[in-house]
């Protein structure tokens, strides 16, 4: 949904592009098995720091909320967050960040 409403032009891609799941290999030297990966997307996959920017993108307008914005910057990359800013700002940016995310 996020995608969708985010970046409609991401969203027509990824709807192609996952239609059906992934075939995965697990293969142990003797056997080789499929599965299908039904869900997210598989490590690697070119799409996966979009997917993961557009599905936190409202915590983190929903964490400008907590806090003065021009005392404390929220700072996101990859899988990680942190804030910069006046210590009692920060504070409630962990705090909030703490109770929904």
């Amino acid at each position: 949904h996020n995608i969708r409403e985010l970046c409609p032009p991401f969203h027509r891609f990824i709807s192609n592009t996952y239609q059906k799941p992934a075939m995965l290999v697990v293969c142990d030297g003797e056997t080789t098995e499929y599965m299908g990966s039904h869900e997210g997307c598989t490590q690697g996959d070119v799409a996966a720091m979009a997917f993961y920017a557009l599905g936190v993108k409202p915590l983190i307008t929903e964490l400008s909320s907590a806090f003065d914005t021009s005392a404390c910057k929220q700072i996101w990359y990859a899988d990680d967050s942190t804030a910069a800013g006046k210590l009692e700002e920060i504070k409630k940016w962990w705090d909030s960040l703490c109770i929904r995310g």
